[in-house]
């Protein structure tokens, strides 16, 4: 749940670091000793009611003689930098795959290096046999050994019956009962 909630969370961000203007804050610096005072104010409170919904926030700063440059406009983070979003995202989205133990060929995932993910056929026969026979057999149980569910309510799986590696279904390649 943690790693889902934290791809969410990811993504959230990404969209207000977006939305916000310049994908981050900046100080707005100006250096004009007759500036006046009601003016500055406006312009304090302009910039500072810019900031969209999100995390990064800009700032007006009037230092009268203190450089040659009349404006200047200083970022405040860096956008060459890449932020942690794609990692992020990829660790997250692994996580929730290692959580369900689910392949992740199946799942539709690329793979990042030239080995590649394997056989998805292999895989599919592999994942049906160490997971989905043992939670029918889980499921199973649980039902079954309830003495309120009545006989009609009762399940049964067929334990035996997996695909094989052309994804037709045979019976008694399961070593499990």
């Amino acid at each position: 749940m943690e790693s889902a909630m934290l791809n969410v969370n990811a993504t959230r961000f990404r969209i207000r670091y977006y939305k916000n203007g310049a994908h981050m804050g900046y100080v707005f610096f100006t250096n004009d000793p007759d500036m006046d005072p009601e003016f500055e104010k406006k312009m304090r409170e302009e910039i500072a009611n810019s900031r969209g919904a999100g995390n990064f926030k800009s700032m007006f700063v009037n230092i009268p003689g203190a450089d040659k440059e009349a404006v200047k406009i200083i970022p405040v983070g860096d956008t060459g930098t890449k932020d942690e979003f794609l990692n992020v995202k990829n660790v997250s989205a692994q996580d929730q795959l290692v959580a369900h133990r689910f392949p992740p060929g199946l799942a539709g995932i690329i793979p990042e290096n030239a080995a590649g993910l394997g056989d998805p056929l292999k895989a599919r026969e592999a994942y049906y046999r160490d997971e989905v026979i043992p939670m029918r057999r889980f499921l199973m149980d649980c039902i079954n050994a309830d003495p309120e569910i009545t006989q009609v309510g009762r399940v049964e799986f067929d334990l035996n019956v997996i695909a094989d590696s052309n994804g037709v279904a045979t019976k008694g390649r399961n070593d499990e009962k």
